[in-house]
């Protein structure tokens, strides 16, 4: 098949999270199955065309501007036209309802149009403790939209699929759920023979890593840490992962104040490529991810496949992952004296964390690549299949 990802996320240029690490990891395990893929993507630099991992990548040079709302109706644009310049005629074309960039797809053509739902606007804003603006209300309409005209939508977990129906009012037979993938041997592989930073050797550290945010329960770990470090004296708290603040300050400025005369025990590093980050991971005692909801958690899987101890919250796409107790701990969001008593329960029990580290790399293996690529090829196929015997118009989910 002919098969073109939409992602404005895309490494090394532009990869800040789960988007552009699912492309990543699906584009190059499709093309080694023997499949044409094309990737259409951002960067800050100027446009360009490539190939790697024997994906062809086309990048197109992102302008943000005001209002937010027109940057991201040109970026769709944008890629509309240089999917057709690519002079490819493709079987399939996906894109992520988040920034709506398919939305331009989704309005015309003859190819099938997949969204696959990362996580709404509208939901990260709740999450993250606003309300949804007027001002960004067309950008929740080209998302919704987008979605809504697509001929399949497919999400990673049942809580997601669920959240956005509900929220979006679809009808929930439309939404398929298909599991993220990791590249687990490639995790394994740098985790365990790359260099940890030698300011961290001989350090015990627990670890967050991801961005550190509202919605990703970075206040509340920070409110349990005192108790931690009470009656722990040697444990460090290492966070990694890009500051995007917490009521208008550096999440890190919240983070130290509550820490108080523990704070020379946090450490602090932006964030970081896989080659760097995993060796960090593969040394965590544990890795903490105390997410207000999670849509999946590609972190999470990346920390079991190393073998680490995970405590993630409840509720959401975690316990898709965890089960708790067995292959990681589950404890309910928001509540700081839960996860406060589950840490130092976990760092007590040196004969659990080590069942439990046994069962996360089991587990993990469930997400290898390589397994999950052929599942999505013959989704792929049954969808164009579907759309073909249809005879879909433009007005139902089709682009050129």
């Amino acid at each position: 098949m002919n098969i073109c990802f939409c992602s404005q996320e895309y490494p090394p240029d532009t990869h800040v999270g789960g988007i552009g690490t699912y492309t990543y990891n699906m584009a190059g395990a499709l093309a080694a199955l023997g499949h044409n893929v094309h990737v259409i993507t951002s960067t800050p630099w100027e446009d360009r065309d490539y190939s790697e991992n024997q994906v062809t990548v086309h990048r197109i040079r992102y302008r943000s501007f005001r209002p937010l709302e027109l940057s991201r109706l040109n970026y769709a644009h944008r890629v509309a036209s240089r999917l057709k310049q690519t002079g490819c005629t493709f079987d399939i074309i996906q894109a992520s309802e988040y920034a709506s960039e398919g939305f331009w797809l989704s309005l015309f053509g003859k190819t099938p149009f997949v969204t696959r739902l990362a996580t709404p606007s509208f939901l990260i804003e709740r999450l993250n403790g606003k309300s949804f603006a007027s001002r960004r209300l067309f950008c929740d309409v080209m998302e919704k939209q987008q979605t809504l005209r697509s001929a399949a939508i497919y999400a990673s977990t049942k809580a997601l699929a669920a959240a956005v129906a509900e929220g979006w009012g679809i009808e929930k037979h439309r939404i398929d759920v298909f599991p993220n993938s990791v590249y687990i041997s490639r995790i394994v592989t740098l985790g365990r023979n790359g260099a940890l930073p030698e300011n961290l050797r001989g350090v015990a550290y627990m670890l967050y890593f991801g961005r550190l945010e509202e919605r990703k329960g970075v206040r509340v770990l920070a409110d349990a840490l005192p108790s931690i470090f009470e009656r722990f004296p040697d444990i460090h708290m290492l966070f990694v992962g890009s500051d995007l603040g917490y009521r208008g300050a550096p999440m890190q400025d919240y983070v130290r104040s509550k820490a108080g005369r523990y704070s020379v025990r946090l450490r602090f590093l932006d964030n970081l490529p896989h080659a760097k980050l995993l060796p960090i991971v593969n040394e965590a005692k544990l890795v903490i991810l105390p997410s207000l909801w999670e849509a999946f958690g590609f972190v999470c899987v990346e920390a079991m496949a190393l073998g680490r101890p995970v405590i993630a919250s409840s509720g959401s796409g975690f316990e898709e992952i965890i089960d708790d107790n067995v292959s990681g701990y589950l404890v309910e969001p928001g509540d700081w004296r839960a996860l406060a008593d589950k840490i130092r329960h976990a760092l007590r029990d040196e004969t659990g964390r080590t069942s439990i580290a046994l069962a996360a790399e089991k587990r993990a293996q469930d997400f290898e690549v390589s397994r999950i690529a052929g599942r999505l090829a013959d989704y792929f196929e049954q969808i164009r299949g579907r759309c073909l015997q249809q005879g879909r118009s433009a007005e139902a989910g089709f682009v050129s």
